[in-house]
């Protein structure tokens, strides 16, 4: 199974994630964390390069670069998902990268509409041999306005960043789920382990005791970057 786990930034996602794995793999399901995206942008060769990279490059060349990059991923998801039986949690899914790759290019451009194609076509690929559900934490204005005291209280939020979050947080209200996609939104106000009991209950992954698994500990990144 692959799970995405999408939001904008400071939803939540990577706590979550780690939450997931972490009790998933105590109850006795395989749970692996897939690569970051950044891994697959041929440009970056670190997270922390990422912001400089946008700065630095137009806004349809970021908005590509992430959708291929998507692609990519999605495609080594599908080779290797078929050859093992666990669970891949995987830090934003096809709809939260296109909502991003179009708050970046700032304008609805013409381009946009093969690139969607393009990205529709590997989810339906991966879907052919794997179910596959979205996660979503939060939508629009509410959960833009949850994350960012988070983020503000970790760093810091110049104008152009929130101009970006506010247009990010707008197309991951207005586009809707993404086709062929199953998706269960989750409360962002709430805690990172109430949102994953939700997620073990609906999709009934793993046993809990008295509804809940251990989530104290961290996963071994196994090659993982940890900024996931």
């Amino acid at each position: 199974m692959i799970i995405f786990i999408d939001g904008i930034d400071g939803s939540g996602k990577t706590t979550l994630i780690r939450h997931l794995a972490t009790g998933l793999n105590r109850s006795g399901t395989e749970a692996v964390v897939s690569s970051p995206l950044w891994r697959y942008l041929p440009t970056i060769a670190a997270p922390e390069q990422f912001a400089s990279w946008v700065v630095n490059t137009t806004g349809m060349d970021v908005a590509e670069a992430l959708i291929g990059a998507m692609i990519d991923r999605l495609d080594d998801l599908r080779d290797l998902s078929v050859a093992q039986d666990r669970v891949h949690l995987v830090d934003r899914g096809p709809k939260t990268v296109y909502a991003s790759a179009r708050a970046h290019a700032h304008e609805r451009h013409t381009a946009f509409e093969p690139l969607r194609e393009n990205l529709a076509a590997s989810v339906r690929a991966l879907t052919n041999v794997q179910p596959c559900v979205a996660i979503e934490l939060g939508e629009g204005e509410k959960a833009l306005q949850t994350a960012l005291p988070r983020l503000t209280s970790s760093q810091t939020v110049t104008p152009g960043y929130l101009g970006y979050l506010q247009a990010f947080a707008a197309e991951m209200h207005i586009s809707g789920d993404w086709p062929g996609l199953p998706t269960k939104r989750l409360d962002v106000s709430m805690s990172a382990e109430s949102n994953f009991v939700a997620v073990i209950d609906s999709l009934c992954l793993a046993p809990l005791t008295n509804g809940r698994a251990d989530v104290g500990a961290a996963v071994p990144a196994s090659g993982r970057d940890p900024k996931a």
